[in-house]
This record gives structure tokens, sequence and C-alpha cells, in this order.
């Protein structure tokens, strides 16, 4: 009777195959097997070698020795050569043919080694975890290369979509095997293995770390994997196109929003940390020396998303205010783009007399390279300070006086931008008690101290690999997901669309009052509107529609260039086209790509804004006809005529506007009325249907 049996028994049933695909590696292949043998467990496993077709009679005679000195214990496959996930998917089917009452798969390459405790660690920790948890995975240790993987901390699955921290190596239950999940056959060139994980996270499944678990991963200087990070943007792309729905934009801000936080709010005035994503969460409230020890761990241990990539500094008596009247989104998101261009980010807030009409606008100073300038202006108060979570520590770990200067960073083109937002609304102005530029001074220098003390310093002793250290940032998720650097946070609204309005700010105060009846119209159905300035000048709207809408967004088209660097003119059949360029063009689309609805209010940069919009699958709207002014209204239908190829829906609100369109030739199945009482006969408005239920049955969305 062999060992194995001796051990637990002539009626002990197989829990657990260790998989092990082979093409060449004869000499290699030897350790593996011992290592895997050497297994001490409480559990009968097998162990399933899948020949690859390999041409070397050397590898199969190693297999064939192998499995005849351990009889019932190992079992020897061959088959054509078809690649790793085709060994895999061999391996797999046997297992789950051969053994009724197999638990789990753990795949061992024929390069690798397992310590004796591997795969009792891993089945004793995913016995305990819930349905929802399919996989265990290990820290790697790795030899050849030397160097020690952390994949510690809980598991992400926002990271997982945009690096691979789980290796082959890991335990998969039975569970994810039943569903159906298999290798990509089509994949040769590596990271299948990420992929399969994906299958598995777009089915619900999540993995669970094991420290300390003993696999031993070979690092060489030129292997598959090695291959594959030179193969890497073709490989993304299949992944991203077999997996569309995981790497959905609007998905991925869902994700984000559960898994991690995006801003730290320091406010000075209560000594504690705000962290949130989206200002409409309520967000997670810690103080500010729990905030510097999750800093200081993030820089050094893995644990994504816990702690935020920026940091803002703001009293609560201005973050509030801010909040109520809607503009807050918008100011995180205004810091947060220019935080990408400059080291450091101060703000001041101005507050002018208003009788109703609410306004706000941006203007900005840009501090050149070279320049180093103290965080306090001279003119104006800091009310908000903001600078990158990284940046503070880098500083904290160099020497720094007050007041604080942040060195140069080689990734940004600008020292400092200091903002001045101006604010024209009724009532009294918050007053803020606090100098934002001197309460980031202290909250670096907690930071410096924490720091100083071995505990933490300590860690940058260590021998590990920190490539999953860091605080979160949304450039590791947009930018090779969308090629965008950051997405505007929107709150998913259930069932409810998020639309933008997206108006130009010197025609906003004229247009809004005529659009607060269509405003309402998509309101009362349960649309959640957010007002969105795209372009230059101040956005003006009425203060009785201020509560039709969830957002108010100020978006200056450039706070650090002039607008002739931003933009190029031009003209389609003689009406003025506004493009924008560079960098600028990236976070004007990236301030949209989070809603399900762009409406465009007559806005020509918005227009060339919706080919890309529809890339990510956002839908667009035209709306037309906004003024009484024949002439707009003629450049505007002109306008949009260049871009409608791009446009799902062209919504026009009187009859000259529809009468215009089809004089240009607008396909007719893109037209849709909203309103018809100011004027036209019955024939003006008989081939153009409003924009009701039918809109739902065409396009898929609820508006009744």
């Amino acid at each position: 009777m062999p060992a194995f049996f001796q051990r637990f028994g002539d009626n002990e049933v197989v829990r657990v195959a260790i998989i092990v695909p082979v093409y060449r590696q004869s000499g290699l292949l030897v350790e593996a097997l011992d290592t895997a043998l050497a297994q001490d467990t409480d559990f009968a496993y097998a162990i399933v070698v899948v020949n690859d077709g390999c041409p070397s009679d050397e590898t199969d005679r190693v297999c064939r020795e192998f499995a005849s000195a351990h009889p019932q214990r190992i079992y020897y496959l061959r088959k054509r050569n078809g690649g790793l996930s085709a060994a895999r998917n061999s391996g797999i089917d046997f297992a789950l043919a051969a053994f009724p009452e197999l638990e789990g798969v753990y795949f061992l390459d024929a390069d690798n080694r397992m310590q004796p405790r591997l795969l009792q660690r891993l089945c004793d920790v995913l016995q305990r975890a819930g349905p929802d948890i399919g996989w265990a995975y290990p820290d790697v240790d790795k030899f050849g290369f030397s160097e020690f993987c952390d994949t510690s901390g809980p598991y992400s699955p926002l990271e997982h979509l945009f690096r691979n921290f789980c290796e082959a190596g890991s335990l998969v239950s039975r569970r994810m095997l039943d569903a159906g999940l298999r290798f990509d056959e089509t994949m040769l060139q590596g990271s299948e293995d990420w992929e399969f994980w994906l299958q598995g996270l777009e089915l619900g499944f999540r993995g669970v770390h094991v420290s300390g678990a003993g696999f031993r991963y070979r690092r060489r200087g030129e292997s598959m994997l090695v291959k594959s990070e030179r193969h890497y943007r073709p490989i993304l792309e299949h992944i991203r196109t077999r997996h569309s729905r995981l790497f959905d934009v609007r998905a991925l801000m869902q994700l984000e929003a559960a898994m991690s936080c995006r801003y730290a709010v320091y406010f000075p005035d209560r000594d504690i940390v705000s962290c949130i994503t989206d200002p409409e969460d309520g967000g997670e409230h810690i103080s500010k020396e729990s905030f510097t020890r999750r800093l200081l761990r993030a820089s050094e241990r893995p644990e994504y998303g816990r702690c935020p990539g920026h940091v803002v500094v703001m009293d609560t008596v201005l973050f509030d205010y801010l909040r109520a009247h809607r503009l807050l989104k918008a100011a995180l998101w205004t810091f947060e783009r220019i935080m990408l261009q400059a080291t450091l980010v101060t703000c001041s807030v101005t507050f002018g007399v208003t009788s109703g009409e609410r306004a706000a606008a941006w203007q900005s100073k840009v501090s050149p390279i070279g320049v180093v300038i103290a965080g306090v202006t001279a003119d104006a108060a800091v009310h908000i300070a903001a600078v990158h979570a990284q940046t503070l520590v880098a500083s904290a770990r160099t020497e720094v006086s007050a007041p604080l200067k942040f060195g140069h960073e080689p990734s940004k083109p600008f020292h400092e931008v200091r903002l001045d937002l101006q604010l024209r609304i009724p009532g009294d102005p918050p007053q803020a008690r606090s100098d934002a530029s001197g309460a980031l001074f202290r909250l670096y220098e907690i930071v410096a101290h924490t720091w100083g003390r071995g505990e933490y310093g300590g860690w940058r002793a260590a021998q590990i690999d920190r490539y999953r250290c860091g605080v979160a940032m949304p450039c590791d998720l947009y930018r090779g997901v969308c090629d965008l650097p950051s997405v505007m946070p929107v709150r998913p609204g259930g069932s409810a669309r998020q639309v933008a309005l997206v108006v130009d700010p010197p025609r906003s105060a004229a247009i809004l009052p005529a659009l607060a009846p269509f405003t309402a119209y998509l309101r009362d159905r349960g649309w959640n509107i957010h007002l969105v300035g795209l372009g230059w000048g101040t956005l003006s709207w009425p203060g009785d529609t201020e509560h039709l809408l969830a957002s108010i967004v100020p978006f200056p088209l450039s706070l650090t260039t002039s607008e002739r660097a931003t933009t190029r003119r031009e003209a389609y059949l003689g009406t003025p086209i506004t493009r924008i360029a560079g960098d600028d063009y990236a976070a004007a689309v990236g301030t949209l790509a989070g809603f399900d609805l762009v409406i465009s209010a007559e806005n020509t940069a918005a227009h060339t804004l919706t080919a890309r919009l529809g890339d990510l699958r956002i839908e667009t709207w035209a709306l037309l006809g906004i003024a009484d002014d024949t002439a707009q209204t003629a450049e505007a239908v002109n306008a949009c005529a260049a871009f409608e190829y791009a446009y799902q829906t062209i919504v026009v609100l009187n009859v000259h506007a529809l009468r215009l369109c089809r004089a240009l030739g607008l396909p007719p199945e893109k037209l849709w009325r909203w309103s018809e009482d100011d004027g036209g006969d019955a024939d003006d408005w008989r081939r153009c249907p409003r924009l009701l239920s039918a809109t739902a049955a065409i396009r898929g969305i609820a508006i009744e």
C-alpha cells in the first residue's frame, strides 16, 4: 500500500488536487514535485501532472518515473500542445471527474516550490471563509532574483482591476470551478491567471490573503512572465474587451466609491480628517493622528484604498457652506485636477453681494518653474490648501522648515497654483477661522514627527517588493482603463439617471431661466441634474432653480494656461467652434465621464467631447432652440450639425429650431421635441415625436 494511503487510510477521499502543467523544464520539475509530495496536511490530496505536448523525452521520462513511484498519488496526463491555459484546464477537468469530493485545486508551475505547510494553510483559510470567497492567495517569496512580495492587506477588487497581485500559485475553491471558470486558452503570451481571477470577480467571488503560507516563486531574467510584460498592452486590451462590464467607467466609479476614499479633508477647527470620495456620501471621520498612521503605513505596506491620495485642508464651516450650495463636488474636483500639474494648490474664497441670482467663477495665479513660493499669499488669506498625500510623506522624510515649502516634483510643471473662487450667493458668508496653509504645515509636522519614530522609519530597511505600496490614486485605475487621469466622482443614483447639463458660462444667466421648465421636467421624473459650466467666465444660475440641481460645477477650460493655448478656433460653414486642446481635453472628458447622460445646451466645446464620451458608453443629447434669437438658434443648429454623428438624440425646444434641423439634413430619427407651445402648425411637429415614453422604448431608459 502506498505510504500516502497508509497515512490517511484506504477510505480517505481526495479533497485537494495540485495541478502541475509542464513543458520542458524537466530538471526544475523534479524540485517542484518533491515539494508537492512533501506537503504536511491533515487531508488527502493528489497531484495531477499535465504534459502539454512537450517534445523532450526527458520531460516524459521524469513524469513517468514520478507517477510510477507514487501511484494513486501522482496522476500523469499527456495532451497535444495548447499552451499553459489549456494544460491547466485539462488538469481541472480531470480532477473534477476523478475526485468527486474535491474541494479545491492548487496550481503549481513546474519551476516553483512549495513549503511543507503551504497547502494546509491555504485550505484552512478557504474553509473558514464565506461563500463569496473563491480563492486563497499567498505572499510570494521569490528566489533566483530574490525579494519578498508582500500581498497583505484586505483583498481589493478595485486594485485587482489594474494590477494582478494574486499569483497563479493559489488555492481555488471548487465553487468557482463549478461556476464554469476556466483559463482563457487564447491567451498564449501570459497573464492568463489575472484574467482567470477577473472571471471570478465578475461572478461575485473574491480572494482572501494568507500571510506566510510558504509559496516559493522562481524569478528568472527571462520567463513567461517577463515575456508577458513586454506584450503587456495587447494583453491588457484583450482582458478589458473580454470583461467590458467590469471596466465600464461607471462601474469603476461605483467600485471606487465602495472600496476606497479619494480625498482626505482635514478640518483644523475640529482637528479631524474626513475620508471621502463623493461629497454626497458621509465618509469616515478619524483623528489626524490616525490619518497620519494610515498615511505612513500606506507608503510602506499594501492596503490599497485605505488611505486617500489627496489631502485637502479647510474649515468645517466652509466645507458645509460649499456642500449646502452644491459647489463642494466642483471644488474638490478642481483641486484634484490642478494637483496633477502643481505640487501645492492654495485657494482663497471671496464673496460678493447679490440680490437673487447665484454665480461662481475661478481665477488663478501660477508660480513658474524654478520658483518655490511659501504657502501663504501676501494679499489674501488661504482658505483651502491641497497637496498629494505622497508629496506630504516625501517632504516629511526630508528637512523642511516653516513656512512650508515643497520642492519641485519633476512630473509637474508648476510649484504652486493659487486659486480664487469668487462666489455671489445671498446670505451671510461663512467665517473661516483657520489659515489653511498654517494648518497644512501643522499636519506635516505630525507626519514628520511620527515618521521619525523607529516603528515607522524602520519599514524602509525591509527587503520587500513595494510595488503595491502607496496611497490610492485615481490615475492608477482610470489612466490605464480609459486613458484619463481621473473621473469626477458622481454618486450612483440607483434607478435614477445622473445627467450633466452642459452650458456655456457667459450665456448661463440668459439661458438657464429658459431651461428651467425642461430641467424641472427631467427632475420630476427622478433624474438627478448636475449643472456643468464648460468654458470661461462666470457661471450664473437663478436662485429659484437651485433646488432642481444635484450639483453645480463651474469648469473653466484651463486654470494654468491661456485661453489661446487651451483651445483652437475653427469654423464649420461660418459657425465658430471651440476645440479643447492638451491636458484640458482629458480633464473635460473626465468631468463628464461619470454621468449616465450628457446634454449639451448649445455648448460648442461640449460638441467636441461627444465622440470620446460615446467611446466610454456615455449617452449624449444635444439641446437646441433655447434662445428666441433667430441668429443664435441658426448658429447653434449649424454647430450641432458638424457633430451630429456623435449624438444619440437631438432635442428641439421650438419649431424654428426644428425647421433648421430639417433644412440642414439632420437625421429625422434623432430629432425629438419637448415642447410645441411656441406656435407652428401640426405638420411642423407631425414627424417629430415627443420626448416621452417613446424615448424610453428606443433608448432603453426610464423617463416616465
